[in-house]
């Protein structure tokens, strides 16, 4: 406050710096600011970094003709030759399927439900057969599924009606309230069903045996179970423990198979058909696999499914079949992935060449901004 004496206080993000002028003299003073003296900013101004600032070096390729055409037939070049392999390989395995709900009995889906109820505890009364021919060579494995068409597994309370907990034996707080209507057996609250829930219950129980006769007397077909499950359901997600009030009574009223030799396995950790069928399916038309056949078939070879028709569709007028495939690489029978491919490939290819043509018909100028619209309305308004 001297007269012919000034001073400034200058902060920066890291020092204080305190000039004085005394006319004759100047004095300037440095302080470093420690963590409490550094003010707080409310700014929400990002920091000055190339990541923040997005000022990464990057390649910002200026798309002119020449490189657009070239971008489309480069595009069909690699999708074309990798759409004709995968339509190649998805033509080469053979897939063979035949109904048999609506030949085993009755004239209609009501007279058959009413046949199957009142025989439900006689497998031998529910047995049909249905016949085959394999008009090209199947070397082993030949998978064999079964399909279901109008069951709707993707349905939100029958997807959630399980208990993951329960089916690997682990320790946990998981509530089994999602397993309703199938948590207790009959009701009572002392006898909890294991493993719970609509899906378990309504396991598929249809079961095959297949025969072939190509020469003198039939000849079963051996069809094994082993190997059918995924390998991470069967190693952690189903533990080795015998079931309790699951299915137990083989009626009318029954859901679907009990764990036993004849459904695939006594225990969760043993039956790969429970396993399958556990991975509930997306569709209301779908095929889960239920054995390998782990030999060729001839082409000509005429097989005999001998079937137990035990799981109740007619209810709901859905349909069951049989299927026999087998795979390449890329999977079963399968046209989608090869036809997706070349179609697009084929499109990029038809762009370039209708740019290309484009192009050399009527040329433009590249970056010419008279051909922007919005330039062309601001020149007409100025009058040019």
């Amino acid at each position: 406050d001297k007269p012919g004496v000034s001073s400034k206080i200058t902060i920066t993000s890291t020092y204080f710096i305190h000039s004085v002028d005394f006319g004759s003299l100047y004095v300037t003073f440095y302080r470093k600011m420690s963590e409490e003296d550094k003010p707080v900013s409310n700014s929400k101004e990002p920091k000055n970094l190339q990541i923040t600032q997005q000022t990464l070096p990057a390649c910002r390729p200026v798309l002119d003709p020449i490189r657009v055409v070239g971008l489309f037939f480069l595009i069909g070049l690699i999708l074309i030759p990798i759409g004709a392999v995968c339509l190649h390989y998805g033509l080469k395995p053979n897939d063979y399927i035949i109904r048999y709900d609506n030949t085993c009995f009755g004239n209609n889906n009501t007279e058959r439900e009413n046949f199957q109820l009142q025989n439900s505890e006689n497998d031998a009364n529910l047995q049909c057969n249905v016949t085959m021919v394999v008009p090209k060579l199947m070397k082993a494995p030949v998978y064999v599924y079964y399909e279901l068409d109008g069951f709707y597994q993707n349905h939100r309370r029958y997807v959630r009606s399980r208990s993951d907990i329960q089916l690997a034996k682990q320790k946990g707080s998981e509530s089994l309230d999602y397993c309703t209507p199938q948590r207790y057996f009959n009701g009572n609250h002392s006898e909890t069903i294991n493993p719970c829930g609509l899906i378990a219950w309504s396991f598929f129980n249809d079961t095959y045996r297949a025969y072939t006769s190509s020469s003198g007397p039939e000849v079963e077909i051996p069809i094994s179970e082993k190997g059918i499950a995924f390998k991470t359901d069967r190693k952690y997600r189903y533990a080795n423990y015998t079931p309790e009030y699951f299915n137990p009574i083989m009626d009318s009223s029954r859901g679907g198979f009990n764990l036993s030799v004849l459904s695939g396995g006594a225990t969760p950790a043993e039956n790969e058909r429970l396993m399958v069928w556990m991975r509930v399916s997306t569709l209301s038309r779908f095929r889960k696999l239920w054995g390998i056949i782990h030999e060729d078939i001839a082409a000509g070879t005429s097989i005999t499914f001998t079937a137990t028709n035990r799981y109740n569709t007619y209810k709901f007028d859905g349909k069951k079949s049989i299927a026999l495939s087998t795979t390449t690489w890329l999977g079963g029978r399968n046209v989608f992935l090869g036809i997706a491919y070349l179609v697009t490939g084929g499109i990029s290819f038809l762009l370039g060449i209708t740019y290309g043509v484009m192009g050399w018909i009527k040329p433009r100028k590249f970056a010419d901004i008279s051909a922007l619209s919005f330039y062309r309305g601001h020149a007409m308004a100025q009058g040019f």
